[in-house]
C-alpha cells in the first residue's frame, strides 16, 4: 500500500511514467527485472577478438605488397599488439617454430594458421588468397561465438538467478544462525543435510551449463 502511495506522489508530482513503470516492476517483480538486467549485461559484453582476422589480413596485405612472408608475418603481428619474439622476428628462428608461435597467439584458429604459415613458405604461391581464407574463417567463427552468446545470454541470466537467489538466502540464514537452529534438532537434520546437497548439485549443474554455454 505504501509503495502504490509513494508511486501515486511521484505519478502526481510530474515524473516520467517510464521511469515510473521501471520502478514499480521493480518493486513488484524484482526476479523478473533481474533477470533482464543480467541478460543486458550479458549482451552488453565487448564483441569478440578481432586479432586473428586482422593479422591474416594483414599478411595478406603485406605478400601482395611485395614483402617476403617473414616480413609479412612480423609486420602483421606488430600491428595487432603481438609481443611474441619468435613472431616478432621470425628471421631469428626456423619457419616451423615460427609457424607453432604464430598459433600460440591466435588460439581460435591455432591448427589452421600453423599450417598455412608452413605451406606458404614451402609453395609461395597465392599465400596471399590463403591467409584471407583463414581470416574468414576467423570472422565466421567470432560471429557464431557471438550469436551463441546472445541466444544464450537470458538463460544464463535466470540460472544465475536461480542459483544466486538461494545462495543469497542461504548465506544469510548461515550469518543469522538459522542454518545451526535447524542442524540442532536431530528431526530436521536429516532433511537440511539432503536439501543442502541437492542444493550444492543444483549450483554445480547450473555453473557447468553458464560455463559450457559462454565458450
Amino acid at each position: 500500500m505504501i509503495v502504490a502511495l509513494a508511486l501515486a506522489a511521484a505519478f502526481a508530482s510530474g515524473v516520467d511514467l517510464r521511469r515510473l513503470g521501471l520502478l514499480a516492476a521493480a518493486v513488484y517483480f524484482p526476479w523478473a527485472v533481474g533477470a533482464v538486467v543480467v541478460w543486458i549485461i550479458w549482451k552488453a559484453r565487448p564483441d569478440e577478438d578481432h586479432r586473428p582476422s586482422l593479422f591474416c589480413e594483414g599478411v595478406a596485405a603485406e605478400l601482395r605488397a611485395g614483402s617476403t612472408l617473414r616480413d609479412a608475418l612480423a609486420t602483421a603481428a606488430t600491428s595487432v599488439g603481438s609481443t611474441d619474439s619468435t613472431v616478432n622476428h621470425p628471421h631469428a628462428f626456423p619457419i616451423s617454430e615460427v609457424a607453432a608461435s604464430v598459433g600460440k597467439q591466435f588460439p581460435t584458429i591455432a591448427e589452421e594458421l600453423r599450417l598455412t604459415v608452413i605451406n606458404a613458405a614451402r609453395s609461395g604461391s597465392r599465400a596471399a588468397d590463403l591467409f584471407d581464407e583463414i581470416g574468414s574463417l576467423a570472422i565466421a567463427q567470432s560471429e557464431i561465438r557471438r550469436e551463441v552468446r546472445i541466444a544464450t545470454a537470458p538463460g544464463r541470466a535466470t540460472a544465475m538467478l536461480l542459483v544466486g537467489a538461494p545462495a543469497v538466502y542461504l548465506a544469510t540464514q548461515a550469518d543469522s544462525g538459522g542454518v545451526s537452529r535447524m542442524l540442532e534438532s536431530s528431526q530436521q537434520r536429516i532433511v537440511v543435510m539432503i536439501g543442502l546437497a541437492l542444493f550444492f548439485i543444483g549450483v554445480v549443474a547450473a555453473a557447468v551449463i553458464v560455463i559450457r554455454a559462454s565458450r
